[in-house]
């Protein structure tokens, strides 16, 4: 009990972050620190870098999710753990759900600094929520349910994903670094909400394997 209401007490200060960071961000008073970081991460410019962070950018979009969930929900049938796989379904169906409401009743213009062709409006960042709760739920299954050597580097490497997708995000001049820390925030709630979920699952599953033997 104690665990989990520390997990509601985590979900409640991530709710005061968010909600506060939004209220500074429609009042304006994140310019700076947000210029200041893109003129940060620009001096790290160059055409490897650019390469790299595009690739990792694009793994973001629409398209590319659709087709990482696509592979992703394979491996899960052939590993006969398909209804684990529900869990990455809705949880990046709700980050898209809430980030493209946000985009629409806060509608903060996107930097005058981008370099590259993108629509619609900035905050919070969808390539960054759609990102972390993707990998992020993947990193959350692989903690609870993958034993062995596997483990560890499929939990960096996703970890490694979701920090290169943000960067990238501020990088290309896409977003600003609110939108971004906005839509992390955002993904640990709604990874902290559903990981309340899976321990459930989880633990009524043990307990039937257990009454079964």
């Amino acid at each position: 009990m104690d665990k989990l209401k520390k997990e509601y007490y985590f979900i409640a200060i991530l709710l005061v972050c968010f909600v506060s960071l939004t209220i500074f961000v429609v009042l304006g008073k994140t310019s700076m620190i947000d210029e200041r970081f893109y003129n940060g991460v620009i001096n790290f410019k160059n055409d490897s870098a650019t390469k790299i962070l595009y690739l990792i950018t694009s793994l973001a979009s629409t398209i590319s999710i659709i087709v990482l969930l696509i592979l992703t929900g394979i491996i899960f049938w052939k590993n006969k753990s398909i209804s684990d796989f529900k869990y990455v379904i809705l949880n990046v169906g709700a980050g898209v759900f809430v980030s493209q409401i946000l985009k629409i009743a806060i509608k903060r213009s996107r930097p005058v600094w981008k370099w590259i062709m993108q629509d619609g409006f900035s905050y919070p960042s969808g390539h960054t929520i759609t990102a972390f709760l993707f990998y992020g739920t993947l990193i959350l299954l692989v903690y609870k349910k993958v034993n062995g050597k596997w483990k560890v580097p499929l939990i960096l490497l996703f970890l490694f994903m979701i920090l290169l997708t943000g960067f990238s995000r501020i990088y290309f001049g896409a977003h600003y670094l609110t939108d971004v820390i906005a839509s992390l925030i955002l993904g640990s709630i709604i990874l902290l909400i559903s990981n309340l979920f899976m321990n459930m699952e989880f633990s009524n599953d043990k307990n039937k394997d257990r009454k079964t033997i």
